[in-house]
């Protein structure tokens, strides 16, 4: 995957105030740590509590694309642009379907964080949220 640049929202009420934290790294450096999520870029593999989280390669760069852009809502459009290439056609839910397909995913594998929040009308943010209020 490259790195070009992404379009965050930044206005608004529903905006972030805070900058994002950085996720913590393991001791290799490439692992992305969130609440008791493992992303292995570099394997393309995610762990949750230490078991693999069984995502296609389309699900795992849809969340890669949000994971490292933590608490940024990251809009539709810049996803799709990432993942799938190209300009988003209008009333193209794939990104809409795809993230569906990862927080089921995660939710069955940690069901006690969430991690995929949507803006609606606008589109989607990475946050470690654990559910029972920790």
């Amino acid at each position: 995957m490259d790195d070009r640049s992404f379009s965050s929202y930044s206005g608004g009420a529903s905006a972030v105030e805070e900058a994002p934290a950085r996720p913590a790294r393991s001791h290799d450096g490439r692992t992305l740590l969130y609440g008791n999520l493992e992303i292995r870029p570099d394997e393309v593999q995610v762990l949750a509590d230490g078991q693999r989280v069984g995502l296609t390669v389309r699900e795992f760069q849809v969340l890669l694309v949000l994971a490292q852009r933590e608490e940024r809502v990251v809009r539709r459009a810049d996803i799709y642009d990432h993942v799938w290439g190209g300009e988003m056609k209008q009333r193209d839910r794939s990104v809409d379907v795809f993230v569906r397909k990862v927080r089921t995913k995660l939710s069955l594998a940690a069901p006690d964080w969430s991690y995929i929040h949507t803006h609606f009308g606008i589109g989607y943010r990475f946050a470690a949220t654990p559910l029972n209020g920790d």
